[in-house]
C-alpha cells in the first residue's frame, strides 16, 4: 500500500468515526437539553422564611404584590407596615378608620371586611400604586374608607362578616353575630337619567333557615348570586342571591364535614368551593350536572393533622390554596392535582393568613402578634403524575376524565395537562397509516423484487422512490383540502374499494386461467402491469358507481346520518381515514425501498436450488427469500413506524386535531409532534405549559429511542438465525 493510500484510508476512518461520535454526542445533547427544560416540572417548591415583626393586627392582613408593604385590621383599624424594617407607616387612613371596635374582619383582593362590635361592617378599599418618580421603583399605598353599612339592627358584635360587590353597583355584607344569627344586607346602586341615583338597601335575617344548627362560616360569591354558609353540626347551605328585588333563597343543604365546618374558600374563579372541619380535613366541592340539575359534589379531598382547620387562604394566579390549623400548621395543597407542596409549623396559632398577589409568597398572623412574611417559589404547582397521566375530576366535569386543554377564555382557566390523548392519538395516527402502508409496500416489494422483470424492475422502483420526495405539507394540504370532503361525498364507494377491487382482480384472475395461450404469452413483463392496473381500475370503477345506489338501497342516500344517529358512530370530515392513505402515501416508499432492496440482495443461489428441486416461483419467494430477507423487512417497518410517529404536518392539516380518545377510524386525533408544533410557539417561555410540551417531546424521543434499540435486537437476532440456515 502506498503512503498516498495510507493517509487517505487514515483520513476516511477519523472522519467516519469523527462523523459518528458527532451524530452520537448531537442526539445526546439534544436529549439533555429538553430533560433540563422538562425537569424543572417536578422540583420541589422553595419557601423561605423572610422576616418576623410585632403587629398591632389580629384580625386580617394582606400584602402588595412586590412584598414591600403590608396591612393589617386590628381592634382600632387598619395600620399598614412596612415589610423592609417592620415599621408602621403613618398616614390619612388611620383618621378615616379611626375611632372603629372592630370584632372581625376578612380580606378578598383589595377589599377589607370590618366588622364592628355595634353590629356595623366598615368597608375599606386597599389600593397600590406604583410611583416611578425617583428613577426606581416606589409602591404608594391607599387605604380609603368605602362606605358603611348596618348589618344587624340589634347592635350585636359580629364575629364572622364579609363582603363582595360585582363592579356594577351591586353589593352584598353578610355577617353571623355573637349570639349565633345570621344577616345579610343587599345593596344596588340605582341608575338615574343623569347619573347615579339612591342606594337601595335590603336587610334580611336567614337564621329560621338553618334549622336550630348555629352558622360558623359565611361568604358570598363576586357576582352577588350565591351565598355559602358553614355550620357547627358540618352542613354547608346554599342560598341564591337575587339582589333587593326578592328575599334570598335556600337552595340546599349539603352534609359537607366530618365536624363543624371551621374554614371556607372559593377557589379561583369560584365554581370550587373548599370547606375546613373541625377534624383537620380539606374537601373541595364544585357542581355537576346531575338528574338534570346542577348540585354541588364532593371532589378532592386532603388530609390533615388532626388540628381544626382555622383560616384558609386561595392564590389569585392558580387552583392553589393555604390552610391553616389550630395548631400553626401551614400547608399548602393544589386542588386539581390533590398535592400538597409543603407543610411547615408556624410556632402557635393564627389570628390570620393571606396569599401573595402573584403566589410567590404568604403572610402569616400569628395570635402572639407575630407578622411573619414567607416568599414562595412554586412556578409548576399544577404539575404531578396524576395529573400528567391520570384520571383527573376537572371543575365542571360529570366524573375523572384524560383531557388536554391547555387553555381557555379567562384567567380563572383550569389547566388541563393530561398527556395520555396525546399519546393514544399517536398511536393511533401511527396504527392506520401502518395499516395501510405496510402491506401495500411489502407486497410491492415482493412482486418487484420476485417477479417483476427487469425492465418492470428498473420503471417500478425509481418511480416508488420519487413519492419520498414530495414535501409532507404538500401531502398534508391535498388530504385535507381534497382528499377529505371527497372521502365525505363518496364514503360508500370509498368503503366499497377493497371488496369489490379484490373480487374484480380474483375475478380477473380466474378468467384469465381460461384465456387462449396465444393472448396469455403475449402479455408479459409491462404488459401484466397495464392490464392488473387497468383490471384496479375497473374494480374501483365499480365501487363508486355502485356506491350510490348501494347507499340509496340501504341507507335511504344518507349513510353519514345513518352513522352519527343510529349507528351512534362520529363522523368528521378530517380523520383517521384520510390521515392513512396520506400519511401512508409518505411512508410506502421507505419501507419498499428498504424491503426491494433486502429481498433483491437475498443469494441467486438459493433461489435456484429452490426451483431446481420442483418448487414454484411464489413458493420460492415465500418459503426461501422472505424468511431471509426478513431482518431488512422488519427494519423497513421499525423506518418506517418511526417516520409515521413522528410525523407533524400531514397529521395538523389532515385531522381536527382534537385530542379525544376513541378508535373510531372516522374520528380525528391530536398527535404529540402536531400538538407541539400547534402549542409551542405561544406557549410562554419556561412556563408550565412551555416544559410540559418539552416533556411530552422527551417520551416521544424516549418511546422512538426504545422502540428503535428493540427492534435492532430483534433484527440482529433475526439475521443470525437466518445467516445459520
Amino acid at each position: 500500500m502506498t503512503n498516498r493510500a495510507r493517509a487517505l484510508d487514515w483520513l476516511g476512518r477519523h472522519l467516519i468515526s469523527t462523523g459518528g461520535i458527532g451524530i452520537i454526542a448531537a442526539v445526546m445533547g439534544i436529549f439533555v437539553f429538553i430533560l433540563s427544560e422538562a425537569w424543572p416540572l417536578f422540583r420541589d417548591p422553595v419557601l423561605t422564611p423572610a422576616q418576623q415583626y410585632p403587629s398591632p393586627g389580629r384580625f386580617a392582613i394582606g400584602v402588595d404584590p412586590y412584598h414591600q408593604i403590608a396591612y393589617v385590621a386590628g381592634t382600632a383599624g387598619v395600620d399598614l407596615v412596612r415589610l423592609e424594617d417592620g415599621t408602621i407607616l403613618p398616614g390619612e387612613w388611620a383618621d378615616e378608620l379611626a375611632g372603629l371596635s372592630l370584632s372581625s374582619a376578612t380580606q378578598n383582593v383589595d377589599l377589607l371586611a370590618l366588622g364592628t362590635a355595634e353590629g356595623e361592617v366598615e368597608v375599606a378599599r386597599v389600593d397600590f400604586k406604583l410611583d416611578y418618580s425617583t428613577g426606581t421603583r416606589q409602591v404608594v399605598p391607599q387605604v380609603t374608607a368605602a362606605g358603611r353599612i348596618e348589618v344587624d339592627p340589634r347592635g350585636e358584635a359580629l364575629e364572622q362578616v364579609t363582603f363582595r360587590e360585582d363592579g356594577d353597583g351591586l353589593s352584598a355584607a353578610a355577617a353571623i353575630t355573637e349570639s349565633g344569627r345570621l344577616v345579610v344586607v343587599v345593596r344596588e346602586q340605582q341608575q338615574g337619567l343623569l347619573g347615579p341615583g339612591e342606594m337601595v338597601e335590603e336587610q334580611y335575617e336567614l337564621s329560621a333557615d338553618l334549622g336550630g344548627e348555629r352558622p360558623t362560616q359565611v361568604m358570598v360569591d363576586g357576582r352577588i348570586r350565591q351565598m355559602l354558609v358553614g355550620t357547627a353540626a358540618g352542613s354547608l347551605y346554599e342560598w341564591r342571591l337575587y339582589g333587593v328585588d326578592e328575599r334570598p333563597e335556600l337552595v340546599g343543604r349539603l352534609p359537607a364535614a366530618d365536624g363543624a365546618v371551621t374554614a371556607l374558600a372559593y377557589i379561583l374563579g369560584e365554581v370550587s368551593v373548599a370547606v375546613g372541619d373541625a377534624t383537620g380535613g380539606i374537601h373541595t366541592w364544585f357542581k355537576i350536572e346531575a338528574d338534570g340539575r346542577r348540585s354541588y359534589r364532593k371532589v378532592h379531598g386532603f388530609a390533615g393533622a388532626g388540628a381544626a382547620i382555622t383560616h384558609m387562604a386561595a392564590s389569585q394566579r392558580d387552583k392553589q390554596f393555604l390552610a391553616a390549623d389550630a395548631e400553626g400548621r401551614v400547608a399548602l395543597h393544589h386542588m386539581t392535582s390533590e398535592k400538597t407542596a409543603l407543610q411547615i409549623a408556624t410556632g402557635g396559632p393564627l389570628a390570620a393568613l393571606a396569599f401573595a398577589p402573584k403566589a410567590d409568597g404568604f403572610l402569616t398572623l400569628g395570635t402572639d402578634g407575630q407578622l411573619r412574611r414567607y416568599k414562595l417559589d412554586n412556578p409548576h404547582p399544577e404539575i404531578s403524575g396524576a395529573v400528567l397521566f391520570g384520571q383527573i375530576w376537572y371543575e365542571g366535569y360529570p366524573g375523572p376524565e384524560y383531557v388536554w386543554q391547555s387553555t381557555g377564555g379567562t384567567d380563572e382557566f383550569e389547566s388541563k395537562l393530561s398527556l395520555i390523548p396525546l399519546i393514544f392519538g399517536t398511536a393511533k395516527g401511527t396504527l392506520y397509516a401502518m395499516l395501510f402502508a405496510l402491506p401495500l409496500a411489502v407486497l410491492a416489494a415482493i412482486y418487484t423484487a420476485e417477479f417483476a422483470t427487469p425492465r418492470v424492475r428498473g420503471l417500478v422502483k425509481p418511480t416508488v422512490e420519487v413519492m419520498a420526495s414530495l414535501p409532507s405539507v404538500i401531502l398534508g394540504f391535498l388530504a385535507g383540502l381534497w382528499l377529505a370532503p371527497l372521502l365525505e361525498s363518496h364514503m360508500i364507494g370509498t368503503l366499497m374499494l377493497v371488496p369489490v377491487v379484490g373480487a374484480v382482480v380474483i375475478g380477473g384472475a380466474w378468467a384469465w386461467q381460461y384465456a387462449p395461450r396465444s393472448m396469455v404469452r403475449r402479455v408479459t413483463g409491462v404488459g401484466e402491469i397495464y392490464m392488473l392496473g387497468a383490471v384496479t381500475l375497473i374494480g374501483a370503477w365499480l365501487a363508486y358507481v355502485l356506491g350510490p345506489a348501494f347507499e340509496q338501497l340501504s341507507f335511504e342516500g344518507q349513510f353519514l346520518q345513518w352513522m352519527r344517529q343510529d349507528a351512534a358512530i362520529s363522523y368528521d370530515q378530517r380523520n383517521c381515514l384520510v390521515v392513512g392513505f396520506a400519511m401512508g402515501f409518505a411512508v410506502i416508499p421507505l419501507v419498499f425501498t428498504i424491503c426491494e432492496d433486502s429481498l433483491s440482495s437475498v443469494p441467486s443461489s438459493l433461489r435456484a436450488g429452490s426451483l431446481a428441486l420442483g418448487a414454484t416461483a411464489w413458493q420460492t419467494a415465500i418459503k426461501v427469500v422472505l424468511p431471509m430477507a426478513l431482518p431488512g423487512i422488519f427494519s423497513a417497518a421499525m423506518i418506517g413506524f418511526g417516520r409515521a410517529i413522528g410525523e407533524t404536518m400531514i397529521v395538523l392539516m389532515a385531522t381536527g386535531n382534537t385530542p379525544i380518545m376513541d378508535w373510531n377510524i372516522f374520528n380525528g386525533m391530536r398527535t404529540i409532534s402536531a400538538n407541539i408544533a400547534v402549542e409551542l410557539p405561544e406557549a410562554p417561555h419556561q412556563g408550565t405549559l412551555y416544559r410540559v410540551l418539552f416533556l411530552s417531546g422527551l417520551l416521544l424521543f424516549v418511546a422512538t429511542f426504545c422502540i428503535n434499540s428493540l427492534a435492532e435486537v430483534v433484527r440482529q437476532r433475526l439475521r443470525d438465525k437466518y445467516n445459520r440456515l
